[in-house]
């Protein structure tokens, strides 16, 4: 179990509508379902909810279900007696007792042993539960919030989760998208965390410079809201100003330079330089070995010894004069020509198939 502060309500457009979903449905008790990929902020939403919800004042406690054994879990959820198993040496309450009056979040809650999911579902009809060992019921009254990383529709056609308990669960689904969908959200999840950490670190960061900014926006963060905060951390422990720049930022470089790296030949040498110089030493380096790596031949501009190491040949782009949107734009439309299907080209540029849809519809490199 875990307690932390809540979350800021963030301004992205789908994060706004989530909120307005949340705040209509809130009093009414019902469970919430919060699905997205790992680090997206699941379990800020399900303590927005239980902040908006008429039990704000009794407990929020969360489990996270893929952390324990199964008969680990079951205790951690139900409590045991004392001698119900080895290590129980005395009686112990479990999330439901200590939940009681309010809101028990259950992350990763489809890696729950069949066992566990079993008693789950006794809860939610009946109200009552035992503790492993115990004998007689005990009365409970919680607000479930469940979560996931993972498909869970088709979990439960694997039959890897109780359908039966899938539909008491879901009762109002919110999907959260990844942080790179909704960049909007960077900005005030910086200035959190740089505020956290500064305090943490007894300094006096209170800014962060245009370009840094700019440089954590274009980047992809497969680790969404997760990534970012430990991103920030090594920032602010880094910084020697008090505002973070480009050099507090050492391994991070933006998702498009990945993606030509992938698939352009030799870049123009205006495109060059203006890339170039917006890496640290350790992201050059990357790149010189990609470049080396992937395109036909060396750029006349980053000579290095890598470069002994073409060895393939990839069609090429004509980049001179595009802008990020568009080089994005292009390498995703020749992707999908190229492979027979988006899960495919998606997988050929390590993007998932929402971003390459994405990047293959934008029209304009400024909207």
């Amino acid at each position: 179990m875990k307690l932390q502060s809540a979350f800021i309500e963030l301004p992205s457009a789908p994060m706004q509508k989530i909120y307005s979903t949340i705040k209509k449905v809130v009093e009414s008790n019902i469970p919430f379902f919060i699905t997205g990929e790992t680090g997206v902020g699941k379990e800020g939403i399900a303590r927005y909810i239980h902040e908006k919800g008429s039990r704000r004042d009794k407990p929020f406690i969360a489990i996270n279900c893929g952390r324990f054994s199964a008969e680990l879990l079951q205790s951690e959820l139900f409590g045991h007696e004392a001698g119900a198993f080895t290590s129980a040496i005395r009686q112990r309450q479990g999330a439901f007792e200590i939940a009681n009056g309010g809101v028990l979040f259950l992350d990763e809650v489809p890696e729950m042993s069949l066992d566990a999911q079993k008693m789950l579902l006794r809860v939610l009809d009946t109200a009552t539960f035992t503790r492993l060992g115990g004998n007689g019921p005990l009365t409970v009254d919680v607000q479930i919030i469940a979560a996931t990383n993972r498909d869970i529709v088709k979990t439960v056609a694997k039959k890897e989760f109780r359908e039966d308990l899938y539909y008491r669960l879901k009762g109002m689904m919110l999907y959260l998208p990844p942080l790179r969908e909704r960049t909007e959200d960077i900005a005030p999840l910086v200035k959190v965390f740089m505020d956290e950490f500064s305090a943490e670190y007894e300094k006096s960061v209170t800014g962060i410079t245009t370009e840094a900014l700019k440089r954590l926006k274009q980047s992809a963060w497969p680790g969404n809201i997760r990534q970012l905060r430990s991103t920030i951390q090594t920032a602010v422990a880094l910084a020697t100003t008090d505002k973070l720049e480009l050099g507090d930022f050492s391994d991070i470089y933006p998702e498009f330079i990945r993606v030509l790296i992938s698939i352009c030949g030799t870049l123009p040498s205006e495109t060059q330089h203006a890339i170039w110089e917006t890496l640290q030493p350790e992201a050059q380096h990357t790149m010189l070995y990609e470049l080396s790596t992937w395109t036909p031949e060396p750029s006349q501009n980053l000579s290095t010894s890598y470069t002994q190491r073409i060895d393939r040949k990839v069609d090429a782009l004509n980049i001179g004069n595009m802008n990020q949107h568009q080089i994005l734009r292009a390498v995703a439309q020749k992707r999908i020509e190229q492979y027979t299907s988006l899960r495919a080209a998606a997988e050929s540029l390590a993007i998932d198939i929402r971003t390459l849809q994405r990047y293959a519809r934008w029209e304009d490199a400024d909207s």
